[in-house]
């Protein structure tokens, strides 16, 4: 198994941004002399609440603190951007990390970041579709001509190209956009917004969509879940109610909720049940036991893992990963 460690957007806009960088500085070399395998960022635009850096500078830049750690988009908003551009981006990143650059992709959600693009959201999809078929195009190396309803490219040679296509894990929580993951890309990439049921049945979903359509089963299987070390499991779910609580509400006032299904129920709830519905918990090695479940039930070959929390001291975000690394990790890798 190989283990992420996601830079997440926890600062508020107006906070200081060198203690933002500070503080990702320290947990990426601290991942980095843990074992951890790569760095993650994601994207959002305009936000009202936390600072985002775009996730492709933010992770150029983190390269030189932990150059070992494979650089991750999880994820970019490909509904919104030029996939022209972001084809020669992440194949720059590719080059620069000497071709450990992986490319998650994702539809976008709130609207208000559709609105300030100009782009009509039920025209995501389609625009989507048609940026996934460009990036592949591009980074054949090849003369690329593309006659798309948004896009058009006649005989045209990218510039830059990936030492090796970068893998494409392709982000959706709803059965829909499970099955265009299982069609489009290398893999699913789930957010932890499904309940672990919710998770088990999605992935059988991508499973039978990708037999329909002939392509193989023996794909990458990224996951990310939310996850509390503590000393107890009643006291790492007292920690993850508590942590939760803010961004939860972010996502909801981002729009989020809108695009949830069966799969994702009780999601924004504090109560027990519903922690314990979607968040691993425990000491270190009760939660070594239910990764190792979740990799014998499903096949999961990536752990992504978010230490940090609104409002959390970052000392707390620091002692998850070293918790992670000692204690959870061997385990999955045999070594403890």
């Amino acid at each position: 198994m190989k283990f992420g460690i996601l830079l997440t957007a926890v600062h508020g806009r107006d906070s200081d941004p060198k203690i933002q960088l500070a503080e990702h500085r320290e947990m990426v070399e601290l991942a980095e002399q843990l074992g951890f395998d790569a760095m993650v960022a994601g994207q959002h635009f305009l936000g009202k609440d936390l600072r985002y850096y775009q996730p492709i500078q933010y992770l150029t830049y983190m390269q030189q603190f932990a150059p070992t750690l494979a650089p991750t988009l999880g994820i970019i908003l490909l509904s919104l951007v030029n996939p022209i551009e972001l084809a020669e981006q992440i194949a720059l990143l590719d080059v620069t990390s000497g071709g450990k650059a992986v490319l998650g992709l994702g539809l976008g959600y709130s609207d208000h970041e559709f609105r300030a693009f100009g782009i009509a959201k039920e025209q995501r999809v389609k625009r989507f579709e048609e940026g996934v078929e460009i990036i592949k195009l591009l980074w054949s190396g090849e003369e690329v001509s593309y006659d798309g309803r948004f896009f058009k490219l006649e005989n045209e040679l990218p510039s830059v190209v990936p030492l090796s296509r970068p893998p494409l894990w392709i982000a959706g929580q709803g059965e829909p956009a499970v099955r265009r993951a299982a069609r489009i890309g290398d893999a699913w990439y789930p957010p932890p917004f499904p309940t672990h049921e919710g998770l088990r049945r999605l992935r059988d979903v991508f499973l039978e969509e990708r037999a329909k359509a002939g392509l193989s089963l023996e794909t990458a299987v990224p996951i990310r879940r939310e996850l509390v070390i503590g000393p107890s499991r009643a006291e790492a779910r007292q920690m993850a109610a508590e942590r939760s609580q803010a961004r939860y509400k972010t996502y909801l006032n981002w729009g989020l909720g809108h695009d949830l299904d069966k799969d994702n129920k009780g999601f924004g709830s504090q109560a027990d049940e519903d922690i314990d519905g979607r968040f691993l918990l425990g000491t270190g090695e009760e939660v070594a036991e239910q990764l190792a479940q979740l990799r014998d039930d499903i096949g999961m070959t990536h752990f992504n893992l978010k230490p940090q929390w609104q409002g959390m001291p970052h000392v707390e975000a620091m002692r998850q990963i070293e918790k992670f690394g000692t204690e959870v990790i061997p385990r999955l890798r045999g070594k403890a």
